[in-house]
């Protein structure tokens, strides 16, 4: 059964003092949380390659995507992802469509998703660590999806 799922994220991956968690929702849950310390990590590396602090954030996020989503192949149909970073589905999007080669940019798209999403419950839930995350992603994992 192939699914449409709603991506959210409870905690923002550019802010590099607070954790971030990453969660998808309907017929199917799953959420990963990013630490505080991981994506540090990651952002120095990137910075170390030139990359601005804006551009570096919005990577992080997309490479959470990534992991948050590459072993759902046979179940997902399309994936509304909410509007975290305006003006970046452009990059965000063949970055997923690069990594998850699986995916096609029709099955792609965003849009607010709002408060009462399932989505965000899960995120938020996970971030307020008051449900386990499916995954902690190491720095190593996050780096490699950039």
């Amino acid at each position: 059964m192939l699914h449409h799922v709603e991506v959210d994220q409870s905690g923002r991956t550019d802010r590099f003092n607070e954790d971030t968690a990453l969660a998808l929702s309907d017929g199917i849950q799953h959420s990963i949380l990013l630490t505080a310390a991981v994506k540090r990590a990651c952002y120095q590396k990137l910075r170390e390659r030139g990359m601005s602090k804006k551009l570096a954030g919005v990577r992080i996020f997309a490479a959470g995507l990534v992991i948050l989503l590459q072993d759902k192949r046979d179940t997902l149909d399309s994936i509304c992802i909410d509007l975290e970073y305006v003006g970046w589905e452009s990059d965000i999007q063949p970055h997923l469509l690069r990594r998850l080669r699986w995916l096609h940019k029709d099955q792609i798209y965003f849009a607010g998703i709002g408060k009462k999403s399932r989505a965000h419950d899960l995120a938020w839930s996970t971030l307020r660590r008051k449900r386990e995350p499916n995954k902690k992603v190491s720095a190593e994992e996050l780096l490699g999806a950039c």
